[in-house]
């Protein structure tokens, strides 16, 4: 099968679970009383490994590049938003992609439009207080995929499929922020959910540059690494992201 007729079938699982990251907790943040809010827009530009299983046996892989993924990108709006007081913050992780792409079989051409929501919601604790070095959080994660799958021969059309499917999963996790000086801070992240996916976890590490003369905005860089199983039926799909990812986060 050629990559891109790859990319037209399973684009809608590699973005919606692995292609933009979760940034949190405000580098060099002093605790107080006050209320804390960030607003942080991102990207990962992950390249995404897969491996399929059909009944247990291995029935092949692939990798594919962010450039290749791109190519059929239509829309896409990712946003972070956080804010606590005390001991405790929530927050929310909301991703919105759409996407297009064709095949050209020998008979047919398949065209599909994909449109996928990513939501995370947690509550976090604090032990030191909101803006504190170290907290632990947990909530659910969401995800929902609509696609649609349209068939035509010699330009007629002769039928559409659509496929709605969602996921929520329980989300445990822990944050830690280094202070490294007084403007840059190494922000860590680990976390796990499992419930209707067969899991996932993933780990990343972000420097954190303080700017603005109030030094609440930082632009944050670095990596993040991923793996997500999925089962649909007799098949299992096993998914593997990794690469640099990049955002600025707004603190108020």
């Amino acid at each position: 099968m050629k990559r891109k007729e790859l990319l037209g079938q399973l684009l809608p699982l590699l973005i919606a679970h692995g292609s933009f990251a979760l940034i949190a907790a405000n580098a060099n943040a002093q605790t107080s009383d006050a209320n804390h809010w960030s607003v942080t827009p991102y990207i990962w530009a992950s390249d995404t490994s897969l491996d399929f299983s059909l009944n247990g046996s291995p029935v092949g892989g692939a990798d594919l590049k962010f450039a290749d993924i791109l190519d059929v990108v239509d829309a896409a709006f990712q946003v972070h938003v956080e804010g606590g007081k005390g001991n405790w913050s929530g927050f929310a992780d909301f991703t919105f992609i759409s996407t297009s792409d064709s095949s050209e079989l020998p008979i047919v051409r398949i065209d599909t439009d994909s449109e996928q929501i990513v939501l995370d919601a947690a509550a976090a604790y604090w032990p030191g207080g909101v803006g504190s070095p170290l907290n632990f959080f947990g909530g659910a994660r969401y995800t929902e995929f609509d696609d649609r799958y349209r068939f035509s021969v010699d330009g007629t059309p002769v039928g559409e499929i659509r496929s709605t499917q969602d996921y929520v999963d329980a989300l445990l996790g822990i944050r830690y922020r280094f202070d490294l000086s007084d403007r840059w801070g190494l922000l860590t992240h680990g976390d796990v959910s499992f419930g209707d996916s067969e899991g996932t976890w993933q780990v990343q590490g972000l420097f954190a540059y303080t700017v603005g003369k109030r030094r609440r905005n930082h632009i944050v860089f670095g990596y993040r690494y991923k793996q997500a199983e999925f089962k649909e039926g007799n098949l299992t799909t096993d998914y593997t992201f990794s690469g640099p990812l990049a955002g600025f986060n707004f603190g108020f």
